[in-house]
């Protein structure tokens, strides 16, 4: 039946309106009625010409891509270095109390967000506030360029305001310490790349391997290096009350392993590392014993390194070690200077790939990373000793007589 003249007047209408706003009116049926939606024919479209700024003026650069980090909280040791920079530099914890926590609590956690979770409840810090705290602070440790919305990277924060980042001064204390921490995570790093037997506390024979390198290998040094280390030991332990001296974690507290590296300086020449033994105060008894249980432990050292020693003479070429601007006159202090004598002890390795030392003016401690095969030693860490090496200098100072 045909339409009727008025609703063929509305029809012509709508269409005449539709036509004059722009609109098009669907060729097809609607979409519900159909397998699939047509695909948009925009996209099919032929590409435009570029948009060409007006004469004379410039067409402004793309920003800049944001730096690409691959730092994974996921890792504990990783969550730990930035659990130590949030709660030393934003809630103020006091250090000794921090150094003492992480060291128990970091070897017992398989994941950074556990071991971050078990730091809120031990420092009662609400676990949303940390959560963001530690995120705010991501990058802190990582040297690429600063990115918004996060704390700048020490690495760079100085050159980010035109000054350079402050040297570490030079010590020869501290360098005696250095030498030790070094060495140790020098064993971390024999015992992951040649797959090493772990029978016991792999931090314990990190310390053992540090201990026999130096009286095998470097005898010149040795007493100076392990005395340092010892005496350093025995500072940190005595800033925690003996009856917080943690007996959980990989790691033994500090007393602990300033008692195990002498008795295995004395195992190695009972009379040349005396003097080491009276600083933790074993006892004659004491050091006969040490004398019988650590030749064993020299003994194993070097049957285990023998066969991944490099011939005589020779040098491995797979063994670097870097010093920034921070740290140069640090390492490269002394004769011989401790860059050298790292340099000495890391090339003796028949390494299977390149292992580095890296020395920075950054935060934190030092540890060895599998995935960069890196020792890193950070400047705040060669500060410690430094600090470390004042208090026992003054403790070794004479008493003046007092007047009546």
């Amino acid at each position: 039946m045909p339409s009727s003249p008025k609703q063929l007047s509305l029809t012509s209408l709508v269409i005449s309106l539709s036509l004059a706003c722009g609109l098009v009116w669907p060729a097809t049926a609607p979409a519900q009625q159909t397998t699939a939606p047509a695909a948009p024919v925009v996209a099919q479209s032929v590409p435009t010409a570029p948009q060409v700024p007006p004469a004379g003026q410039v067409q402004p650069p793309p920003p800049p891509a944001l730096p690409v980090c691959a730092i994974d909280l996921r890792l504990p040791g990783v969550m730990s270095d930035l659990l130590s920079n949030v709660l030393l530099r934003v809630e103020k914890k006091p250090e000794s109390e921090v150094k003492a926590f992480l060291n128990d609590a970091t070897p017992r956690h398989t994941t950074g967000v556990d071991l971050r979770k078990a730091a809120a409840d031990y420092f009662k810090i609400d676990q949303k506030r940390l959560e963001e705290l530690v995120e705010h602070w991501r990058h802190i440790n990582c040297k690429h360029a600063a990115i918004p919305g996060y704390v700048v990277p020490d690495a760079v924060g100085a050159a980010a305001t035109g000054e350079p980042l402050s040297p570490v001064p030079v010590s020869a204390f501290a360098a005696d310490v250095t030498l030790h921490v070094v060495l140790h995570e020098l064993g971390h790093a024999v015992i992951r790349e040649f797959d090493v037997m772990v029978l016991g506390n792999e931090e314990t024979m990190a310390d053992a391997f540090a201990t026999h390198m130096l009286t095998e290998h470097f005898p010149e040094r040795a007493h100076a290096a392990i005395t340092a280390r010892v005496t350093s030991l025995m500072i940190e332990a005595d800033e925690v009350p003996r009856d917080a001296w943690t007996v959980r974690g990989e790691h033994d507290n500090d007393a602990r392993r300033a008692y195990q590296i002498a008795a295995l300086a004395v195992a190695a020449d009972r009379k040349k590392y005396a003097s080491i033994a009276r600083i933790v105060g074993m006892s004659e008894r004491e050091i006969s014993r040490a004398s019988d249980y650590g030749a064993d432990i020299h003994r194993a050292w070097r049957r285990t390194l023998t066969p991944l020693m490099m011939p005589a003479g020779k040098r491995s070429k797979e063994a670097r070690i870097r010093a920034d601007d921070a740290t140069q006159a640090f390492v490269e202090a002394g004769e011989p200077s401790l860059l050298s004598t790292i340099e000495s002890a890391i090339s003796r390795i028949d390494w299977h790939s390149q292992v580095t030392v890296d020395f920075v003016g950054g935060n934190g401690g030092a540890a060895w990373s599998r995935s960069d095969r890196t020792i890193k030693v950070n400047g705040e860490y060669l500060r410690r000793f430094i600090a470390q090496g004042v208090k026992a200098q003054a403790q070794a100072a004479p008493k003046s007589p007092k007047t009546p």
